[in-house]
């Protein structure tokens, strides 16, 4: 640099107030206390984990929502209560958390062959992992252990979509904003502004929301691009039509489904599942909106220790 750009540089700094000049934004801390890994996948990009495998055993996968701001901090209790006991993977999905944001089509086979690929490339537990995922998410674990049962050993589905017997998903009118780019961006801006997502949260929860989890999830909404999965979500790009016919029916693999109430999804279709489903059981852990693993750790966990225990798979 020559000395005049550097003369130059010195009279900007002396100048400008550094209140005025473009902060400088430090990149999102990891969602979890543990080691952060990343896999180069084709159609997703580059994915970031976190794994605590000191322990022996079958690998239990942890698979966070779909929301706004989702990351695995959605699942750090259940993350900090298994490791030590079974070695412990949390996958950050693509466009959330410390994984990839690109300019690519966000849509359920994305996060099917994501969730695919990490099961096959990086766990790869003979026999098939113990897969715990939240949410909207457990459609997309529901469809790999249909398609490929030798990966998945069995299914922990907390508050699953796609029980009610209404459509899941945002009304029509935020699904046609969020088709509008520049609509869309303010949309996300909204739901993703700091009082909008402490709401959100709020309805999760019993009491008061976990401080951790708000608190990430609005650094998390705040990354560049954070809006590009999201308003697939709300576009209902990532859901599938009639999933208890399609996917939960259809299941190979041992499943519990955790329910109680939730403001985001609704399970009255739930005992005919298990009608039609002898491999799929189901437990209430009551009360919680959703969250179970923070507001019922203890509960949550020995309803799962007992399903892992029985395993006559």
């Amino acid at each position: 640099m020559s000395a005049r750009a550097m003369s130059l540089d010195g009279l900007v700094d002396r100048l400008v107030p550094s209140a005025l000049r473009p902060a400088e934004r430090a990149p999102l801390a990891p969602a979890l206390d543990a080691e952060v890994r990343h896999v180069d996948t084709w159609s997703a990009g580059r994915l970031a984990y976190y794994v605590d495998a000191r322990a022996a055993g079958r690998p239990v996968v942890l698979v966070h929502g779909v929301d706004a701001a989702a990351s695995s901090r959605e699942m750090a209790p259940l993350f900090d209560a298994l490791r030590g006991e079974r070695p412990v993977y949390a996958l950050d999905l693509p466009g959330f958390g410390l994984s990839e944001r690109a300019d690519r089509v966000y849509d359920r086979e994305l996060y099917r062959a994501a969730l695919r690929r990490f099961l096959t490339d990086v766990v790869r537990a003979p026999g098939g992992a113990d897969v715990i995922a939240l949410s909207l998410s457990s459609e997309f674990a529901a469809a790999v252990a249909c398609e490929e049962m030798s990966i998945v050993h069995s299914l922990v589905l907390i508050s699953p979509t796609g029980l009610g017997r209404e459509p899941p998903g945002a009304s029509a009118l935020l699904r046609a904003v969020s088709r509008v780019p520049y609509a869309a961006e303010a949309l996300f801006r909204v739901l993703a502004a700091p009082p909008s997502i402490r709401w959100f949260l709020k309805k999760s929860f019993v009491g008061a929301p976990d401080p951790g989890l708000v608190d990430y999830a609005i650094r998390a909404s705040k990354e560049p691009f954070a809006h590009r999965a999201p308003l697939a979500f709300i576009a209902g790009a990532l859901f599938t039509g009639d999933a208890l016919e399609r996917l939960y029916a259809r299941l190979p693999v041992a499943t519990l489904i955790l329910h109680d109430r939730d403001p985001h999804s609704r399970f009255d279709r739930l005992a005919e599942l298990t009608q039609q489903n002898a491999r799929v059981e189901a437990a209430r852990i009551a009360p919680t909106l959703g969250l179970p693993h923070f507001e019922q750790l203890d509960a949550t966990l020995d309803v799962v220790r007992r399903f892992w225990a029985q395993d006559p798979w």
